[in-house]
Order: C-alpha cells, then sequence, then structure tokens
C-alpha cells in the first residue's frame, strides 16, 4: 500500500458532514463491500445519497444522512454521528421514513465511534456500528483508492479520539478538544458503571451544549417513576466553552432525582415519596458530601413541594432539580440532591461511587409508593 495520506484538514472531529460525505464516496465507489458491510443482499446497483428529504406534518422534513437504494426501493439508511447524540425519536422518525412495504428489508445502521458509542437499544430495528469496523471492511477494498482511504481513515481516528482509562484524572485534559474529552469520559463511566439488575444505563447530551451526563436508571413498578442517578460536569455548559484547557473544570457531579415521567407540568409531583426516599435510603449515607445550597423556586406549587419537604422533615438542600420547564421540554420532572467530586478524581474512581450509589437506587426504587388517598396528611 502507498503512503497513507494526511486526512485531519479533511475530517474535523466537528463536521459530520464531512465525514458523511467522504463515507457516501467510498460506498459509492465499491458496490460490494457496502453490500458486504451493510448486510445488503443480492448484486443489483446501489445508489448512494445524501441527507434524503422527506416531507412530513407540519412543513417539517427528516433528512437521514445516507440512503442506499437498490432497483427503486430503499435498501438501507444510515446515520452518521460524532460528538453528538441522538435527537428526540430521530431513529424512530428515520425508520418511518421508509416505505412500509420496504421496512422489513431494509437495513437500518447507526455509525459511532468506538469510544463514543450510541445507546440505540429504544430502537430495536437499529444496528449500531462503529467508525473503526465499518472502515476496516474497506481497508479490504479491491479498489486501491478506496482500501488507501479507508486505512488512512482509521489511523485519523486513532490520533484524533484518544484512549481513556481507569488512572485518567477528570481535569487532566491536554492537547484534545475540551469538549471531546469530557465527552470520553462520560463514555467511560456509562461503558464501566456497574448496573444493578432492574435498572437501565445510558448517555446523554444535556441540552444541546455538548456536556453529556451518564445516567442510571431504576423504575419504580407500576407507577410513572423512576429513581435516577447521574454523573456530569459540575461547571454549567456555557462556563465550559469559556475554557482554554481543563485545569478550570469544577469536578464530577453526582446528582440524586426522584423522577416522575410522562408528564407536562411539576403540578402533581410526589414530594412525600421524594422525602421516603431520602429518610429511608440516603439520610444514614454520611459518606456522601451533599451539596447544602437550599433550592430555589419560582412556581407556587413547587415552592409548597419545597416546604412540605420541610415539614416531613428533609434536610433544607432536598428538592434541587428540574420541574416545570423540563416537563415541557422533555415531559419529565426530577427533584432531589447532588454532590460533587473532586476535579482530581480518576475515572476509576467516579465509576466506583456511580456504581455504588446506583445500588441504592435499586433498593429505592422497590420501597412501594403509598397512594395518595391512604397518607395521613
Amino acid at each position: 500500500m502507498t503512503a497513507l495520506p494526511d486526512l485531519r484538514f479533511l475530517l474535523s472531529i466537528n463536521s459530520e458532514n464531512a465525514w458523511s460525505d467522504l463515507l457516501a464516496t467510498l460506498m459509492d465507489a465499491d458496490h460490494a463491500t457496502t453490500r458486504r458491510s451493510l448486510g445488503i443482499p443480492g448484486d443489483a446497483p446501489l445508489v448512494v445519497r445524501r441527507e434524503v428529504a422527506r416531507a412530513r406534518a407540519r412543513r417539517l422534513s427528516d433528512r437521514p444522512d445516507l440512503v442506499v437504494e437498490s432497483m427503486g426501493r430503499t435498501v438501507a439508511v444510515v446515520e452518521v454521528k460524532l460528538l453528538a447524540g441522538l435527537g428526540e425519536e430521530q431513529l424512530e422518525r428515520y425508520y418511518e421514513f421508509v416505505a412500509e412495504p420496504d421496512r422489513d428489508a431494509c437495513r437500518f445502521m447507526t455509525v459511532s465511534l468506538q469510544r463514543i458509542r450510541l445507546n440505540t437499544e429504544h430502537a430495536t430495528a437499529w444496528h449500531n456500528q462503529t467508525w473503526e469496523k465499518l472502515l476496516a471492511s474497506f481497508v479490504s477494498s479491491p479498489i486501491p483508492w478506496v482500501a488507501t482511504t479507508a486505512a488512512a481513515w482509521l489511523r485519523h481516528i486513532a490520533s484524533e479520539i484518544p484512549a481513556v482509562y481507569g488512572t485518567t484524572v477528570w481535569n487532566q485534559i491536554d492537547g484534545i478538544n475540551l469538549y471531546l474529552a469530557l465527552r470520553l469520559r462520560s463514555a467511560y463511566l456509562y461503558d464501566n458503571v456497574v448496573v444493578p439488575p432492574g435498572s437501565s444505563r445510558s448517555v446523554q447530551e444535556i441540552g444541546s451544549g455538548g456536556l453529556y451526563v451518564a445516567i442510571v436508571d431504576a423504575p419504580i413498578p407500576d407507577s410513572a417513576y423512576a429513581v435516577r442517578w447521574e454523573a456530569t460536569e459540575h461547571l454549567p455548559t456555557q462556563d465550559v466553552g469559556k475554557l482554554t484547557d481543563g485545569t478550570g473544570l469544577r469536578g464530577i457531579e453526582v446528582r440524586f432525582h426522584l423522577v416522575q415521567q410522562n408528564v407536562t407540568s411539576s403540578r402533581a409531583y410526589d414530594w412525600d415519596h421524594l422525602s421516603l426516599l431520602w429518610r429511608q435510603y440516603l439520610e444514614a449515607e454520611a459518606w456522601i458530601p451533599w451539596r447544602p445550597h437550599p433550592p430555589r423556586k419560582r412556581l407556587q406549587w413547587e415552592i409548597d413541594g419545597v416546604a412540605r419537604l420541610r415539614r416531613l422533615g428533609s434536610p433544607a438542600f432536598l428538592g434541587y432539580g428540574f420541574g416545570e420547564g423540563q416537563a415541557k421540554l422533555s415531559g419529565e420532572v426530577e427533584f432531589g440532591a447532588r454532590f460533587v467530586l473532586p476535579p482530581s478524581t480518576t475515572l476509576a474512581e467516579a465509576t466506583g461511587v456511580l456504581s455504588r450509589v446506583a445500588v441504592i437506587g435499586s433498593r429505592m426504587a422497590r420501597h412501594p409508593m403509598v397512594p395518595r388517598t391512604a397518607r395521613a396528611e
């Protein structure tokens, strides 16, 4: 093989469009490898298209990154990801993008980096492939320039996406994009947290600001509630963007929330159960350095809820979280408490803490909820 070209100016880690364009070029040049790597049967010619739009209700349109057609039918849809996460119901919408008669035979694939993998368990039709494995198939292409480009691309990924380990310190970030470094740290927590039976893990972007949070959820049976533990950088997203390196990072914020789901308001939140969980399961955990700041509420029913916590004997800081505004954005209300691990914490130490509180969360989720009508006021 000839000397490999340097692709760092062509493939910025921040440009999904550039990565999608070059992948489409390789796929269009080598149909046999494209079929093999995507699992498309047959040998009919393929048509590779970029960002194919289909109008939807309310004048919206969906544009999957790559669409592969054969003999007039859609045979594959590929969604490309780098640092960004999935949008709300994005994969579900892209599944419906394909005509219903073609869906069963169509291949649906997301492509993400090995060290920043997506969580696609909620979309069962989709296969989550890594860039590394997909490009490795093109390294064996019989077309020389395709093979050379794929090999150079793999080398580019190895140089741009550094490994993180258990010994990696949270704020020791040198020589790489700060958001990428924090994304890799969140991915490590997601990959390595020990999830108790009955709980689930995920990694999600916070808004659209570039910060990510590792999450462990424990659903409460027969209810619209879950116990949630999260871990992310303590510094607000807008302040991270002002940093030039990791020295200004504040540390790992670990949050406990009792989450009410599938709601549009915080009016009916169960403050009593939040207080009960605190007193039964967290009050005795003296090792946790809870942040003592009282929550600030503006809506009267949330002010009343925090006051209810105080009457029930909960500490002044319980009730931190996201209420009415979050309900309208995501359909969830989440209140609880938080603490911060120092920025000198290693990823192994942070993962150990998240795994430890996840076990507590699993026990909390098994505590039955008392019907409101049965409570003594």
